[in-house]
């Protein structure tokens, strides 16, 4: 059986599967901003429209998740306004005929706060509703993703880098999140070993050096988890 098979022929990545709490710890954000992001809230008009079974499982795709990955990255990294990021929305769902444009679309953004798409061949300026640029530094978004055939199947979250690594941030992915592996839940970079179980262990009363050694990692790749579990020694057993 493939993983098509086992999803009824639909894109794993659109299937429900990511709490708020799941995706704010993938995106570093708080749990309420994703809810706000998502459904909305007194003054605030949600920018994201999760999948259709919504009403059924309350949970995001995978999709959602990395749309939520470029808005915080707009906001947090590049300090564009929430009224340019609506106005890019806007544009994309009325210009470009694709589901999931902030995901199949290749974006960038410029230090004076510009997000522009390349679309048709053609850089446009998405947050002034679809001016031609004069011309600016460009950086792309999403560099934390790994992009296959059918687009971004991959999605490495941040993690604080151990002092004692010798690793730029961006370099320092050892958690990943792939729809097609343990059913998207993040887990150890390589491995099919899911966070949260991690977590769950520690809690439970098992060193960190008692579980490098059941899955022969390196202690650093357990700690990571930890990390990105956002677990402290408080809860520890």
């Amino acid at each position: 059986m493939t993983i098509h098979d086992l999803y009824e022929g639909r894109d794993p990545r659109d299937i429900p599967a990511y709490s708020f709490r799941e995706v704010a710890l993938a995106i570093g954000v708080p749990e309420s901003t994703v809810r706000a992001w998502c459904l909305g809230q007194s003054n605030f008009m949600s920018v994201i429209t999760p999948p259709r079974e919504w009403h059924e499982y309350h949970a995001l795709s995978f999709f959602n998740l990395i749309e939520m990955q470029v808005i915080a990255e707009l906001r947090r990294d590049h300090k564009v306004p929430m009224k340019a990021v609506r106005t890019s929305l806007e544009w994309l769902a009325d210009n470009v005929p694709v589901s999931h444009p902030l995901v199949e679309k290749e974006l960038e953004v410029t230090p004076n706060q510009q997000v522009y798409i390349v679309h048709e061949g053609r850089r446009i300026n998405i947050s002034k509703g679809g001016q031609w640029p004069l011309g600016a530094v460009i950086q792309n978004l999403l560099t934390r993703v790994h992009k296959g055939r059918r687009g971004i199947v991959s999605f490495y979250p941040r993690v604080s880098v151990p002092k004692s690594a010798d690793i730029p941030e961006h370099e320092y992915a050892p958690i990943t999140v792939n729809p097609e592996i343990c059913f998207g839940r993040p887990v150890i970079a390589g491995t099919g070993i899911p966070t949260d179980v991690i977590a769950d262990r520690r809690r439970g009363g098992d060193s960190v050096k008692k579980m490098a050694e059941d899955y022969d990692l390196p202690e650093e790749k357990i700690r990571a988890a930890l990390r990105f579990e956002r677990f402290t020694e408080a809860h520890a057993a």
